[in-house]
């Protein structure tokens, strides 16, 4: 699955009159909400949702616990996250500095180089077929969608309907028309019930 970009205006911020060069910007695919992404880990890593759910809820706690207290916490391979403070009125020396004067700003995430290089080698970029629309508004043919569904379950094994949604950019009553031909043509079998609902490459079961 290829991730999409666009080229957009840089803002003259220094008023100069010249004109600024384009800047290439993530077109967003969608997003993952909590449950999905707790489903997709679930599927693919062969863990128990609720267990899932369970670990990704401890987590949180325990973060919040600790960042709160000041300390940094380091996440393995994504890196480690910290703490910032912000002064609510101008403090011009330490003699004037009181603690109602000093409260939370913002809590960092600074990724490890190891986790910006499995980001950067599993990226493939793509320029939106369109320039100016997003890639919801433009319907790649259903052939390009066959392909990007093949190479999405070669490496995954199984995709739902919202994902395949996002992968090929089609609406969701759409997405479902294309999964249902797939299956009447012999090319994707269906698995699971209800919200748990995915589809399997049928060639390679």
């Amino acid at each position: 699955m290829s991730a999409y970009y666009d080229l957009y205006e840089t803002p003259d911020v220094q008023n100069t009159g010249e004109k600024q060069p384009l800047h290439a910007r993530i077109v967003p695919s969608g997003t993952y909400s909590q449950k999905e992404f707790i489903e997709r880990v679930s599927r693919y890593q062969h863990f128990p949702q609720n267990m899932v759910d369970g670990v990704l809820g401890a987590v949180i706690d325990e973060l919040g616990s600790l960042l709160a207290r000041g300390y940094i916490v380091e996440l393995g391979e994504l890196g480690h996250l910290s703490v910032s403070l912000k002064c609510t009125q101008k403090v011009m020396t330490k003699k004037e500095i009181r603690s109602e004067s000093i409260c939370f700003d913002n809590v960092h995430l600074r990724t490890s180089k190891n986790f910006k290089l499995k980001v950067r080698r599993e990226m493939r970029l793509e320029r939106v077929p369109k320039s100016g629309r997003t890639v919801s508004k433009t319907e790649i043919p259903v052939e390009q969608r066959l392909q990007m569904l093949q190479e999405f379950l070669k490496k995954n094994g199984g995709i739902t309907r919202i994902e395949y949604s996002r992968l090929t950019g089609v609406a969701r009553l759409k997405a479902v028309d294309d999964l249902n031909t797939f299956i009447q043509e012999g090319k994707l079998r269906k698995r699971g019930a209800g919200r748990n609902v995915f589809y399997v490459w049928k060639q390679e079961e």
